[in-house]
């Protein structure tokens, strides 16, 4: 409970309190006016908001608001004010204003909790969705491919033309590896927040080279240069995960070259960007991306350039497991102009990084 009365300046200010006033604000009353009073406690970003509910007041209409305030400590706390005002009917005019203060901090702490398992509910709906489309159509796609050209192959066979018969059993096989290949995709996505392997130190340096290895046959075939920096910090965490993040966007970097004619690829370490972590990119001068597609390119199965080889889920495999080393992952880029993925894992299993030391 409170009550504010206006002093000889005119000033509305806190004369008496009760209850829990000083444990929510931390401030005793004399404190408190000294400071500037109810105002100077209000958060920044709520002063418009408090300057609205004094107008009520000043109108003689009651007040029931919720806003932030910054205790004595520092530290940001939301309430529920519900304020009443004392008006002077002879004067026309607001000369005090008494009520009470309600600390609801835990309460909106549990709202944005919920509001935030809503938003990714529908963020899993929503993928759903897209896993049935990808589902129905992607695996459609072969399954009538093999269907048609099974019944090439039986008429092919009877007439006895060999070399058409090898073309129907070839077109057979690029269907299946299609189909294994999604199939794959979708295992290793199902599988990334549940089976996890041990996490260990990492040399990431090493963890290039691996990745560069297993990639050689594209980047020869397609002529691009790999420019690796010289030295890596060690990072925590799964070890195999990480060599899928190196192998996807490395991968995918040589697939989006366009006509470039000196097609390259940078892995090196940015600046780190917050406690525990370490930034690393992989840059290219392909196509690019333009900027209304930043974020739609690690959505799942979401893909560009349906010319483009592949089945749209290499950038959600990405974000995925970056996300379960607590770290984050994002792209800067200009249509035409390459691209940067950047991505930050931790160098250790500290509080920091919040990434277990051990797996169930």
């Amino acid at each position: 409970m409170f009550s504010n009365v206006q002093n000889e300046k005119g000033d509305i200010v806190l004369n008496w309190v009760a209850g829990a006033f000083e444990q929510i604000s931390g401030y005793t009353v004399e404190e408190f006016n000294a400071r500037g009073g109810w105002l100077a406690t209000v958060y920044p970003d709520d002063l418009e908001k408090d300057a609205r509910d004094m107008e009520q007041l000043r109108n003689n209409v009651n007040v029931v608001s919720e806003l932030r305030t910054i205790r004595k400590d520092g530290t940001i706390h939301w309430v529920r004010n519900y304020a009443h005002p004392v008006w002077d009917a002879q004067r026309n005019e607001l000369i005090g204003i008494y009520g009470a203060v309600q600390d609801i901090t835990e309460q909106k702490r549990i709202e944005q909790e919920r509001e935030d398992l809503i938003h990714e509910l529908e963020a899993k709906n929503a993928e759903l969705e897209q896993f049935t489309y990808t589902i129905s159509h992607d695996l459609k796609a072969p399954i009538i491919t093999i269907k048609g050209f099974l019944g090439f192959l039986s008429r092919d066979a009877r007439s006895g033309n060999v070399e058409r018969l090898e073309r129907d059993i070839l077109r057979i096989s690029e269907a299946t590896d299609k189909m294994h290949k999604l199939l794959n995709d979708l295992l290793e996505l199902s599988r990334i927040g549940r089976m996890m392997n041990q996490p260990i130190e990492i040399d990431f340096g090493e963890l290039v080279v691996a990745a560069r290895d297993i990639l050689q046959g594209r980047f020869e075939e397609r002529g691009v240069e790999l420019i690796v920096a010289e030295t890596f910090p060690r990072v925590y965490g799964d070890r195999q995960r990480v060599l899928e993040i190196l192998q996807n966007l490395l991968d995918n970097a040589a697939k989006f070259m366009g006509e470039q004619q000196q097609p390259r690829i940078e892995v090196g370490q940015a600046r780190s960007t917050r406690d525990g972590f370490a930034t690393f990119h992989v840059r290219d001068n392909g196509i690019g991306v333009a900027p209304q597609y930043h974020d739609k390119i690690f959505g799942l199965f979401d893909r560009l350039s349906p010319e483009v080889e592949g089945t749209g889920m290499g950038l959600a495999l990405v974000l995925r497991i970056v996300e379960f080393h607590v770290g984050k992952v994002w792209v800067e880029s200009e249509a035409g102009e390459g691209a940067a993925f950047y991505f930050t894992l931790p160098l250790s299993p500290s509080s920091d990084s919040g990434l277990p030391a051990t797996v169930p």
